[in-house]
């Protein structure tokens, strides 16, 4: 009982400082950011660990990687000189969470890699003409993120497969914001899809490691 309010009560949290973050993002205060956005991935860790140990389930290692490599991404791009930092940083978390991917898979989707390659090629495609010095890096990256949505169709797990797309949604726009056109509006696109992104995916590895519990 205690534990499901405190779920609740980080969730409540975790909102107050979301929605925070969202408007210092709306009224162009990103100094301010540094008081919001440091906080959500520890609250989201935090409601990792609450919602697990909820159910005595195992936390996950690289899952557990993944999103303190995110946290570090997210200070990293604070700053100016962050973006290399912050994109290694996210690299090492896709990484982490396309090996966690990859251990519970499922099935072999073949199916899919035509539908991702288009996403990959499609992208890197309308945005490649833009990155200048950046080119490498940011194809490396597509290929990583490309290869994680992969993998979380391969789970069978419908949160998962919502976080990794909110995912690929979130740094595609982040991206075209960078490199094509900036604007608030898709800057607010990319937390709130980061944000939920990241939050599905908690779900979904609570939701895995409570089926395979009650398989075993």
């Amino acid at each position: 009982m205690i534990k499901s309010i405190n779920i609740k009560l980080l969730l409540v949290l975790l909102s107050i400082v979301f929605a925070f973050d969202l408007v210092f993002i709306a009224i162009d205060r990103s100094s301010w950011r540094l008081l919001s956005k440091p906080l959500l991935l520890p609250i989201i860790i935090w409601f990792y660990f609450t919602y697990s140990k909820q159910d005595v389930f195992r936390i996950n290692q690289w899952f557990l990687s993944g999103l303190i490599l995110s946290f570090l991404g997210d200070v990293f791009l604070l700053f100016r000189w962050g973006f290399m930092p912050g994109l290694g940083s996210f690299l090492l978390a896709h990484i982490c969470y396309i090996v966690y991917f990859f251990k519970i898979r499922k099935k072999n989707v073949w199916s899919w890699i035509t539908v991702v390659l288009l996403y990959l090629v499609s992208f890197i495609y309308f945005i490649y003409p833009y990155l200048n010095e950046m080119k490498i890096p940011v194809v490396i990256y597509g290929i990583t993120i490309s290869t994680m949505l992969y993998f979380s169709i391969s789970t069978s797990s419908l949160l998962l497969f919502i976080g990794a797309i909110l995912f690929v949604v979130s740094d595609s726009v982040l991206a075209i914001n960078m490199f094509v056109q900036h604007t608030i509006g898709k800057e607010l696109v990319v937390m709130i899809t980061y944000v939920l992104a990241q939050l599905m995916l908690v779900l979904g590895v609570v939701d895995v490691e409570k089926k395979n519990r009650i398989i075993q």
